[in-house]
């Protein structure tokens, strides 16, 4: 089971993300996709709330994606976070939320590989 305040730090960055977004559509001139990307984040934010503490998702971001029972993602999950329904309007809230899971493990599989597996006792990550 995910922890609620884990659940809270999802919404929040998900809210965060999308002030960003609206202050980047008063640079760029109220461009429209920065405008519905903010709002289809706060509806992200909502639905992560509405979720059951034991959804699937969220127990597999918190593994992957946080430091404590803080949401902390990494490279991929931020990038395409803050790019929801960008390019793609249609993009359902579920299967976004699939996408950061699958996001999410592949970030964790690169965490200090960059050069690819090291010999036994050289990975300063493990």
């Amino acid at each position: 089971m995910s922890n609620p305040r884990f659940q809270e730090t999802v919404a929040a960055f998900c809210e965060e993300t999308a002030a960003w977004r609206r202050r980047k559509a008063e640079e760029y001139d109220r461009d429209a996709r920065n405008l519905r990307t903010a709002g289809a984040l706060d509806q992200l934010a909502a639905h992560v709330r509405s979720l059951a503490p034991d959804d699937a998702r969220l127990i597999a971001l918190h593994r992957l994606a946080a430091t404590g029972d803080d949401f902390l993602p990494d490279q991929r999950v931020l990038y395409e976070l803050g790019r929801f329904r960008f390019h793609h309007p249609e993009t359902g809230l579920d299967a976004f939320l699939d996408t950061m899971v699958e996001l999410a493990e592949a970030d964790r599989g690169e965490m200090g590989r960059f050069g690819g597996r090291l010999p036994v006792g050289d990975d300063p990550w493990e």
